[in-house]
């Protein structure tokens, strides 16, 4: 069993709302990312923002943006001599949110890759060095010494670096902590210690990917967009059905509650037990990362025989190497399902897609945006995409570059897409 490696990036700048597709071999979608203009994508950034009220018994504070938008903060040991209400602290920002619940943070600036998470401001003024918790026991003690040797001299006073599991096999320590390092001196702003605002806004999700997945090909060709748009839109689509069809037969179904996701392994009359389990293995990772799952997930399979399980795990773990969030496999449970935990990032793919409906506004600008350009457009909306794209989605409309006109169809039962007429 392979990772589940990116090898293409597809960068769609769209009015109203930009998606980057995480594409893998055979074309085939792995991860979307979408930054709205209704709804900007704040992950990765960072920022100062003014403590309200602290949580001791939950580790948690609230917080405000300078905008007025709330921020749950996780307060670790160390956090809580500085968390106090009343206090302005920097914040990286690591959640989108759910469920009702607002973006998610963790106090202090950081900056992370798909090998390294670099650490800035650190209190004492001091650099350090540090291993995620996922390196292997094994390795820790010769990789301490080896980061310590390579990377000291290249982090300022008040800079530090953790290095990740993903980033145990690098050659050369030093210049992945530099590229972090200048990508963070050229692009952060210095803000008074008491003042709120942005201090970093990640670069944008092409900036961010890149970092996570390294110089991989950008499909940018506007010769090829309008099919690339459809192959994203047509995966989505098919991301957000519960039922995932498996090449040998059988098939997945994914479904999220409130409290967890669940993923059940259906064989559907499959009796090539072996393919089905080395399918699903790989499957399901890919469900997981596209669908954006976070928190507790459960998987139940089909039993089988001690030795065909580890397999089974053992690919699903390999599969799931590249993923750049932190999964933590907690074993069996007492009724037989596969538990994982996995840290909250991206909105669920299907709470975006919720969003509407300005979802559906947005694909029908996209439309227009693949007409040739200086030609007049007609496009027939809903009602409620009319209204929206008049009010909350008016900044979208301001970004198209050639002449539209909407018109509303009268039989809003129908359940019709935005489309082009003429």
């Amino acid at each position: 069993m392979h990772k589940l490696a990116v090898t293409k990036l597809f960068h769609e700048i769209a009015p109203g709302q930009t998606r980057l597709g995480f594409f893998g071999k055979d074309d085939r979608l792995l991860d979307v990312w979408f930054d709205p203009l209704h709804r900007p994508n704040l992950i990765g950034s960072v920022h100062h923002i003014r403590i309200e009220r602290v949580f001791p018994n939950q580790n948690r504070a609230a917080g405000r943006f300078d905008d007025g938008v709330q921020v749950s903060v996780r307060l670790r040991k160390g956090d809580t001599a500085m968390a106090t209400a009343g206090a302005v602290l920097p914040v990286t920002i690591t959640a989108a949110p759910r469920h009702g619940k607002p973006w998610q943070a963790m106090i202090g600036a950081r900056l992370a890759s798909a090998c390294m998470i670099l650490l800035i401001g650190l209190s004492d003024g001091s650099a350090a060095t540090a291993l995620s918790n996922q390196v292997p026991t094994e390795q820790r003690a010769t990789l301490t010494a080896r980061l310590a040797a390579e990377a000291m001299a290249e982090l300022p006073a008040g800079f530090g670096v953790i290095l990740r599991r993903n980033g145990v096999d690098l050659p050369n320590f030093a210049s992945e902590v530099s590229r972090l390092v200048s990508m963070w001196q050229k692009s952060a702003s210095e803000l008074p210690r008491n003042q709120t605002g942005i201090i970093f806004d990640g670069g944008g999700l092409l900036a961010r990917a890149k970092r996570l997945v390294g110089d991989v090909v950008v499909l940018d060709d506007a010769a090829n967009a309008a099919a690339m748009s459809c192959l994203l839109d047509d995966s989505i689509a098919a991301a957000i059905l519960p039922k995932t069809p498996l090449a040998c037969g059988g098939h997945l179904w994914c479904e999220q509650s409130h409290a967890l996701w669940s993923i059940d392994l259906d064989s559907h009359g499959v009796t090539d037990f072996d393919r089905l389990f080395d399918e699903a293995a790989s499957e399901i990772a890919r469900q997981i990362r596209l669908r954006a799952m976070s928190g507790p997930v459960l998987i139940d399979v089909p039993r089988m025989a001690i030795p065909k399980g580890k397999k089974f795990r053992k690919a699903l773990q390999d599969a799931l190497a590249n993923d750049p969030r932190q999964l933590d496999f907690l074993g069996m449970t007492r009724g037989g399902l596969l538990e994982l935990k996995i840290a909250h990032g991206e909105m669920a793919l299907d709470a975006v897609m919720q969003d509407q409906p300005a979802q559906d506004a947005l694909a029908g600008l996209r439309l227009v945006m693949a007409r040739p350009a200086f030609q007049p457009v007609t496009l027939a909306v809903s009602q409620a995409m009319a209204s929206w794209l008049e009010g909350a989605g008016r900044p979208a409309l301001d970004q198209l570059d050639r002449q539209l006109q909407l018109v509303v169809w009268s039989d809003d039962t129908q359940n019709q897409a935005a489309h082009i007429i003429g």
